[in-house]
């Protein structure tokens, strides 16, 4: 076994190889491999996750790995991302979500497991009345589980994108071929071909 986790060699190598730096704070790090403990700049394995699995043979991934020092993996221990980034150690160095290595990014985009079912399992509305304009679909919180809608809102306002539609702008968040954005009760999706800037980009703009 190359480390206590499981990562085979090859995967450890190319995610080492990848964040030469701290991915939080952006500190120098060192491999220390004969030396007893953590120090504060050596370079260690990382689970993006706070929950399971934390071995490759229960189904870890390469990109749930990264590499960060001592310091900031003895500081995160076992909280969230989100949670830790509050705590006074990531606010006195300046690390939250946007100041992170873009493998945490990444991460942090993804959909939670949770929110991947609440997407699948809502009965999204056509919008009959943009039909020919801006053909696109819609959940309404009070239609709803809430705390998910809610969870889904905040998602996409944290993870998302900005981008212009017409002269206004909007966050936008991408999953699974369509796009998402929220507004107020309401979440929309359609097609990722059929955002405004793809169909700008191929002059398909309703005229």
């Amino acid at each position: 076994m190359p480390n206590k986790f499981g990562i085979p060699n090859k995967d450890e190598e190319e995610i080492r190889a990848r964040d030469k730096t701290c991915v939080y704070c952006r500190k120098v790090m060192k491999a220390y491999p004969n030396i007893k403990g953590t120090p504060g700049d050596k370079a260690t394995i990382e689970h993006l996750s706070s929950n399971p699995p934390f071995y490759w043979a229960d189904g870890l991934k390469k990109s749930d790995l990264a590499i960060c020092c001592g310091s900031c993996n003895s500081s995160r221990n076992n909280k969230s991302l989100l949670d830790w980034f509050k705590t006074p150690y990531c606010l006195d160095r300046n690390i939250n979500k946007d100041t992170v290595a873009e493998p945490v990014k990444e991460y942090l985009r993804q959909l939670p497991s949770q929110l991947k079912q609440f997407i699948d399992n809502s009965k999204w509305i056509f919008a009959k009345n943009y039909a020919e304009t801006w053909p696109h679909e819609y959940i309404v919180q009070e239609q709803v589980d809430s705390d998910l809608f809610l969870a889904l809102a905040n998602h996409i306002n944290a993870y998302g994108y900005e981008s212009i539609f017409y002269k206004t702008k909007q966050t936008y968040f991408d999953y699974n071929g369509y796009t998402y954005w929220h507004i107020e009760n309401i979440i929309n999706r359609c097609p990722e071909s059929d955002t405004y800037h793809q169909r700008e980009k191929e002059g398909r703009l309703p005229k």
